[in-house]
């Protein structure tokens, strides 16, 4: 009976420990979208206020300020994007949409969509896979786009004109695992930002990161699209 109570209060207490734990995620996680949600909001906000007041606008101005105000509502839109599909994977009963699939046919299709794609311009962008590669692999092709999506724009996030991004694979296990890898020249990760980077709302240190530092969303839904594949996704940087 000792025994049944110590193991019953241990799960209890391990219990516990969980929700606090995600109720402290999720208080930083609404602390950190309210001060994204600030600046876009702001910037709108004085734009209307701007283009109210100011009857004798000219052309070019008008335009500048209807650019800004584009900009700030994809950068909206794309937040509570992100808000609501890790909401969906995070939730069990949400089901995916799973195909049989080539594994390296989805890995082509998505490397020549970012080598279409403008922002990638100043980036060198390089696809290596094994020759002949045959894969079949059972997944959500949409959800595992998304992932390789977060994975190339935190790449980009995180490197400067003229860094590399690698998309590589290979077949290991003896035929079971496909392990499939994003890498990139950039700034790097610190030791003690590594054990956090797919945390919910987490983000290192801003002064650190060039431009957008993003909304601390991307790589935790991207671990939880792995988590729900049944998959495992991990991290390996050094500094520079």
């Amino acid at each position: 009976m000792e025994d049944a109570l110590f193991q019953a209060n241990m799960e209890l207490s391990l219990a516990n420990e969980k929700m606090n734990r995600q109720e402290k995620e999720r208080m930083e996680l609404f602390r950190n979208l309210s001060h994204d949600l600030r600046a876009p909001m702001t910037a709108l906000a004085s734009s209307i206020g701007l283009m109210r007041e100011k009857k004798d606008m000219d052309e070019k101005e008008r335009d500048e300020l209807l650019e800004l105000m584009s900009r700030r509502l994809k950068n909206l839109n794309a937040m509570l994007d992100e808000i609501f599909l890790l909401g969906k994977m995070e939730n069990p009963e949400q089901r995916l949409e799973l195909e049989e699939i080539d594994a390296a046919a989805l890995l082509e299709e998505f490397f020549f969509s970012c080598e279409a794609d403008v922002k990638y311009e100043e980036r060198e962008l390089k696809l290596e896979l094994p020759e002949d590669m045959q894969c079949m692999v059972r997944v959500d092709p949409q959800k595992m786009v998304r992932v390789l999506d977060n994975l190339f724009t935190n790449a980009l996030r995180y490197s400067k004109t003229g860094d590399e991004i690698l998309l590589s694979a290979k077949i290991t296990e003896c035929g079971r695992k496909l392990e499939i890898m994003v890498k990139d020249t950039g700034i790097g990760i610190l030791p003690e930002d590594l054990p956090h980077v797919f945390e919910r709302s987490y983000r290192a240190d801003r002064s650190r990161t060039p431009g957008d530092g993003g909304h601390g969303l991307g790589l935790a839904i991207a671990k939880s699209i792995m988590d729900r594949h049944g998959g495992r996704i991990w991290c390996v940087s050094k500094v520079g």
